[in-house]
């Protein structure tokens, strides 16, 4: 089979899978449609709607990923930082960095979230999906499909770091593209506490994280990195990834919030 027959059978299967999504989650809204109708014939109005919006929120939680959607849609770069409490709620786990920022991290059914804040406004972000849950990423650099391909697919990368230790590895890059680039910058990245290490990314890794260590040129080798790696985690920020790298969990970290 050509590469472009297999680009387009993944293609196909891409959208098969998403389309199968968008069926379930129409038929589970006229679902909810119906039981509300039939609920309101049977009981007070009052009650009823109370009932409606009780089992509507609880079915669209358990079956879909719209309120988890919904919440990411609302936390977004320079927008005040109370709007972390009244979406997410309290902070599981706070950091301070060695330069005195605060990260807060919150913990989602469907995600976890780091959260950078400066002068009273959400300065830098990472979102890190758990298993099966896709969020909206047409605003990023890397667009509607960012975490179904690999990081090649995002053009355009002005920063890169690396690390590979016993705590964490990870790698995360920075785009000045996207939808909002004039106000800050597109990350995205993969990290081990969300995907083990194979022994081939793992060799990569460590090369890559030496190289930087020594200066050495390693653009071939992030070329062929980028060419094999899907990202597993992606952010936006006005601070650069120095922060960013601060915001990310450690395997312990990672395992302490979402036990």
């Amino acid at each position: 089979m050509s590469l472009a027959e297999t680009n387009e059978q993944m293609t196909v299967e891409e959208v098969t899978k998403r389309n199968l999504r968008d069926h379930v989650r129409e038929k589970w809204a006229r679902m909810i449609a119906l039981v509300s109708i039939i609920v309101i014939a049977l009981g007070g109005f009052n009650d009823s709607w109370d009932a409606i919006e009780k089992l509507s929120n609880f079915t669209l939680s358990q079956f879909t990923d719209i309120p988890s959607k919904n919440k990411l849609d609302r936390i977004y770069i320079r927008a005040s930082e109370d709007v972390l409490e009244e979406t997410l709620g309290a902070p599981v786990y706070v950091k301070k960095t060695a330069s005195g920022e605060f990260i807060r991290y919150y913990d989602d059914k469907r995600f976890v979230l780091s959260a950078v804040t400066q002068d009273g406004a959400i300065s830098a972000l990472l979102v890190f999906p758990k298993e099966g849950f896709l969020p909206n990423t047409e605003e990023h650099a890397g667009g509607e499909l960012l975490l179904e391909q690999n990081l090649s697919n995002i053009e355009n990368i002005e920063d890169v770091r690396v690390n590979y230790s016993r705590s964490v590895s990870y790698y995360i890059e920075e785009s000045p593209a996207g939808s909002f680039g004039n106000l800050y910058t597109s990350v995205a990245g993969f990290t081990e506490f969300l995907t083990p290490l194979d022994d081939e990314k793992r060799s990569r890794m460590s090369e890559l994280s030496e190289g930087l260590m020594l200066g050495d040129d390693i653009s071939t080798q992030i070329i062929a990195f980028r060419d094999s790696t899907v990202p597993n985690f992606y952010g936006y920020s006005m601070q650069g990834l120095g922060i960013l790298e601060n915001a990310i969990l450690t395997l312990t970290e990672y395992r302490l919030i979402t036990k």
